[in-house]
């Protein structure tokens, strides 16, 4: 719950400006996911990713208790943490399990709010032109597809291609690496046509 209230809050106050930062910034976040996730192994000897996104944190109260020397039985029931933040589904054996971080869900949520934003500035600007025809080569069925709905479908395309292809692999996958061709790669062509 902690998770999902901070994507929700982090989508609702931080705002992009343009789509070149929101392409700029998923590009840097997917190279730099996919480093840490293949090839940070080849320098540091083992996955640091995965080491630091399935290694559970000691808990504030257990540690200032050590710290302060409370004695053996302060803090010593209290549960460990899960961080970095992330969402974890278990799979139907329950032997496997999938995370999604929130950064992968927070970062495409950008771009998805940002095309939201920009779908609702185009029929407000539409609406005040009091009817105006549009470009003339574009058919009607293209101009009511709006770039929001290409960019979510595309975001479930890419979760789910990231979930199979963790199933299909049985390895960590970088979430971003299929999330942000599956939420760019359609919302350019769109804008592309348009």
């Amino acid at each position: 719950a902690l998770a999902m209230g901070l994507c929700v809050a982090m989508i609702a106050f931080v705002r992009l400006p343009s789509l070149k930062v929101s392409c700029l910034l998923l590009s840097g976040l997917l190279i730099y996911d996919v480093f840490w996730v293949f090839f940070s192994a080849y320098i540091f000897n083992s996955n640091v990713m995965v080491k630091v996104a399935t290694q559970p944190a000691d808990n504030p109260l257990d540690v200032l208790s050590r710290k302060l020397h409370l004695g053996p039985n302060v803090g010593r029931d209290v549960p460990r943490l899960s961080l970095p933040g992330k969402l974890v589904f278990p799979s139907s054996t329950g032997s496997h399990f999938s995370m999604l971080g929130i950064g992968d869900i927070v970062m495409p949520g950008l771009l998805l709010c940002f095309v939201l934003r920009y779908d609702n500035y185009k029929k407000q600007a539409n609406s005040d032109s009091c009817g105006a025809p549009g470009p003339g080569n574009i058919s009607g069925r293209m101009q009511k597809v709006s770039y929001f709905h290409c960019t979510l479908i595309g975001y479930f395309v890419g979760l789910l291609t990231a979930t199979v292809a963790s199933r299909i692999h049985r390895a960590a996958q970088p979430a971003l690496l299929y999330l942000v061709p599956f939420t760019l790669l359609p919302l350019l062509t769109m804008a592309y046509l348009k």
